[in-house]
């Protein structure tokens, strides 16, 4: 094998040990000797290795002082020629917003690679392949995955420049793009009752674990008052959304409020269609587009998806550029009332 390949097995080793953990921020590596021993292979090769990985800013090396490991919350230098993108295939709001993706990229001269989500393998694990491969500029959209913030904190030393989207997750790692849900809920409400709508209540999804889960249902809740949420969705029952609010609404049909105000376009779909085929006269208002025609009393606040996506891939240029000036943050995006 060539002392090329050599130095560049060496230095992925080094980087599988930083990404699992068995060396921290601040640790002490062994000397050249005791890793050119371990790895079988010249000191030669174990200097050219820890160059590039000091070049990279992930070691320091000091003369007397041996080898310690460096995190940082910094950039990457880089170009933007290549973005993945990891999102949920089946979300009904994915085609609009990878298709809008994928033209501004292409304008910029950048390749959108689509990854789905994984399912049995973790996120940071998928990252972690991607990087092996030189793919460093990524964008996540969680849906209902957990991220782990150590995994994340050391993927961000190894050199990947993350955006997360509809999150709050990546911080302080990565950063972090969503819709001012507040903003969004509050208009959502403000019109219905512009519209003269008296009691407006809420259909939101069970996930609180969410961000735009969350943040949607604690904007309502601070606008409304005393004022509860009507109905939690189970997110694990997607298929079923309508023969839910179909039951709902007839047991308790009394009860129904003049308006609701849903989280998402699937939630109102679905509350839509219960609601029509019920005969049920009630006001729908929901973040997103309902695909249904004829909206009817229907009150839509729509993301501003091309100002979503100028913000994504100017955090990614930042994150390229800006090396040790870059610090993460979010980014709310203020969207648009339709009534």
């Amino acid at each position: 094998m060539s002392d090329e390949n050599l130095y560049k097995i060496v230095k992925e080793r080094i980087c599988d040990q930083i990404y699992e953990g068995i060396y921290e921020d601040g640790d002490k590596i062994p000397a050249e000797r005791e890793l050119a021993e371990r790895m079988d292979v010249s000191r030669v090769t174990i200097r050219r290795a820890l160059a590039e990985l000091e070049e990279e800013g992930l070691v320091k090396r000091e003369v007397g002082r041996g080898t310690r490991i460096t995190f940082g919350g910094r950039g990457h230098p880089g170009e933007t020629d290549m973005i993945v993108l990891i999102a949920p295939a089946r979300n009904p709001f994915f085609s609009r917003f990878i298709e809008r993706f994928q033209v501004y990229a292409e304008e910029r001269g950048a390749l959108l690679l689509y990854v789905e989500k994984p399912r049995r393998e973790i996120l940071e694990d998928c990252l972690y392949r991607l990087y092996k491969r030189g793919l460093r500029n990524v964008v996540v959209w969680l849906e209902d995955i957990r991220s782990d913030p150590q995994k994340l904190r050391r993927l961000r030393a190894l050199g990947m420049n993350m955006v997360f989207f509809d999150s709050d997750q990546g911080l302080p790692y990565a950063d972090c793009v969503t819709l001012d849900n507040r903003q969004a809920v509050w208009a959502l409400y403000e019109e219905l009752k512009r519209c003269g709508c008296g009691q407006i209540g809420y259909v939101g999804w069970d996930a609180v674990g969410m961000c735009s889960v969350r943040e949607r249902e604690a904007a309502y809740r601070e606008r409304a008052g005393a004022q509860g949420v009507f109905l939690h969705m189970p997110w694990k029952e997607k298929s079923r959304l309508e023969e839910i609010v179909r039951t709902v609404f007839g047991q308790r049909r009394e009860e129904l409020p003049g308006a609701l105000i849903c989280s998402d376009q699937e939630v109102g779909g679905a509350v839509l269609r219960a609601a029509r085929g019920l005969g049920v006269h009630i006001r729908v208002a929901t973040v997103d587009e309902i695909a249904e025609e004829g909206r009817g009393d229907v009150v839509l606040y729509r993301q501003d998806l091309d100002g979503t996506i100028a913000r994504i891939f100017t955090c990614l240029l930042a994150q390229c550029r800006d090396g040790g000036g870059w610090r993460a943050d979010i980014y709310r995006i203020s969207g648009i009332l339709m009534s």
